[in-house]
């Protein structure tokens, strides 16, 4: 196990016991470890990433991810309530306590201003994260078409962002292409209130088939991705229709057989998108 090595505590007790002393050291340290708690900081390599951060030089993952969607939220108009909803979903999915839910919603209100330069950041993320490249665009998509409608200046974000990804026009079609069938299939299924606000349920929808998804593989939307693919071979070993037939259960029929490994494979398919791993 990785020690943990408090850097900010060991700085502020070192600079504190130079000026003042004992006190002043226990000072320095008390001070210090708040900082450090705060930050986030519990090793000595974690120090020059979040100066940098600090500094406006490198931003995190949810910090960027928070901008770009509060910019296509605002993109073509004003902000609906179907945008707010898919941002408070992404907070409770990435598990965010208040105070990072704070954040990034201050995050989210700066995206919106056309003065934050949101390109560059996108650039520096992918070169530093690029595992990290399906999971960010998934999002955007799905903030872009939160009301149904791809507007021009969304497109133009999408198309760029994707472009700093080295992401061609033809994915980026289908990516669309599925968030608008998600978009479709939540709205037809919400004649009361989603056609009442006029915004449709579409994260909602997103949710829903993601929960559904992981209950078809019997894992956990957030189980690390070799236990995800484990259980995915584990599920089409299962409903193999030689297998059924052998152990004589009620699917001898070969068609329901392919029928419940091809919703598998779309359950697998969609947790890999979602998740961001190949």
């Amino acid at each position: 196990m990785t020690p943990v090595l408090w850097p900010v505590t060991v700085i502020g007790a070192a600079l504190g016991g130079s000026i003042g002393g004992v006190p002043g050291g226990i000072f320095g340290a008390v001070l210090g470890h708040a900082l450090d708690r705060h930050w986030q900081l519990q090793r000595w390599s974690d120090l020059p990433r979040r100066c940098r951060e600090l500094l406006g030089r490198e931003a995190s993952f949810e910090q960027v991810l928070f901008l770009c969607l509060g910019r296509l939220a605002k993109a073509d108009g004003r902000v609906l309530p179907a945008h707010l909803q898919l941002a408070r979903d992404l907070m409770q999915q990435y598990r965010f306590d208040e105070a990072a839910r704070l954040q990034a919603m201050q995050w989210f209100n700066q995206g919106k201003l056309p003065s934050k330069r949101l390109t560059p950041l996108v650039r520096r993320l992918l070169k530093r994260e690029p595992a990290r490249i399906a999971e960010l665009l998934d999002c955007c998509w799905r903030m872009a078409l939160a009301d149904g409608v791809l507007g021009p200046h969304e497109r133009a974000l999408l198309h760029e962002w994707g472009g700093q990804a080295g992401m061609g026009r033809a994915e980026q079609q289908r990516m669309h292409q599925r968030h608008q069938r998600g978009y479709s299939r939540g709205d037809s299924g919400s004649a009361g209130a989603g056609s009442q606000s006029g915004v449709g349920s579409a994260p909602v929808a997103n949710r829903d088939r993601l929960k559904e998804a992981a209950s078809l593989l019997e894992v956990g939307l957030d189980a690390p991705p070799e236990q995800i693919k484990r259980a995915y071979r584990r599920q089409l070993s299962r409903h193999h229709p030689d297998k059924l037939i052998a152990r004589g259960g009620s699917e001898r029929d070969p068609g329901l057989a392919g029928e419940r490994i091809h919703l598998i494979q779309e359950a697998y398919e969609l947790i890999k998108r979602y998740r961001g791993f190949r």
